[in-house]
């Protein structure tokens, strides 16, 4: 798995201002060992860049002391390295270290701490280990909302996360409720008119399709069409999974001549974009 952007995003910015200071050898072989480890991450060579990884952390250790956030991020580039290679126990050591850090120097309700809940709850979830994963979704959604306030455009995410904890322990009304909660902060964060809304408004269509209640998946996935129609135009390729998707259910509905129109549709924008 990738290293989320805003992961990297926090790294560079680590080497930027390890190079702003005096470049004493130090500080060149921390932008380095970082620097080597982003880009054999980037190739696919996972195993190659964990020396890299763990060079950078041993030096992060030394510079900022073992306790500095800056060290957190550190370990979390390790650990996605773990993660990646599907060596969960590696993984969760170094989120938990990254979390403790982070905790008691930023206290228990600041975005990074938020961030920190979330990504061992990603990776419990990812192994069906969905009890200790639904606690920590929760802790993370009460810390990030205690940071920035309850309407904050980056709760959707911890909202959507939870929803789709339920979904896969087939609660569905808490699944809906979360994914609701997701699009209604969207909605007042963005607009109606925005591609994150109609990523909302497709969650809950699924569900209700799922859930055999087959008007109000039609009603979400038409209103995710349109959504997705204005945010990005008719003929931008962002168009051609909505009208597929909308295709499947129409197809799984029994109306099959509006799903060969639909996928028609999804065709002619593929080829304009082709060429």
């Amino acid at each position: 798995m990738k290293l989320r952007a805003s992961g990297w995003l926090v790294i560079f910015l680590l080497v930027g201002l390890v190079w702003s200071a005096p470049v004493w050898s130090q500080e060149r072989e921390l932008a380095e060992a970082i620097t080597q480890s982003k880009d054999l991450r980037a190739q696919g060579k996972l195993e190659e860049a964990v020396p890299f990884a763990e060079k950078a952390l041993s030096i992060g250790k030394a510079m900022f002391g073992a306790k500095d956030p800056k060290v957190a991020i550190l370990l979390d580039n390790l650990a996605g390295l773990y993660k990646a290679q599907n060596k969960f126990a590696e993984a969760e050591g170094f989120y938990e270290q990254s979390l403790s850090i982070r905790e008691q120097a930023l206290g228990s309700n600041h975005p990074d701490v938020a961030a920190s809940l979330n990504r061992l709850a990603v990776l419990f979830h990812g192994q069906g280990k969905l009890f200790s994963a639904e606690f920590l979704y929760k802790r993370a959604l009460e810390a990030i909302k205690m940071a920035l306030g309850p309407n904050d455009i980056k709760i959707a995410k911890y909202y959507n996360n939870l929803a789709s904890l339920y979904q896969a322990q087939e609660d569905y009304q808490e699944a809906e409720f979360y994914f609701q909660r997701a699009l209604a902060v969207r909605e007042t964060a963005l607009g109606p008119d925005h591609r994150e809304v109609g990523d909302s408004l497709t969650k809950l269509a699924q569900l209700y399709h799922r859930l055999g209640r087959d008007s109000a998946a039609e009603f979400h996935f038409k209103r995710a069409l349109k959504t997705y129609e204005r945010a990005l135009g008719r003929k931008h390729m962002g168009i051609v999974r909505a009208l597929e998707r909308y295709a499947s259910f129409l197809a799984a509905t029994g109306r099959s001549k509006e799903a060969k129109k639909h996928r028609a549709r999804a065709e002619e924008i593929r080829k304009k974009n082709d060429k």
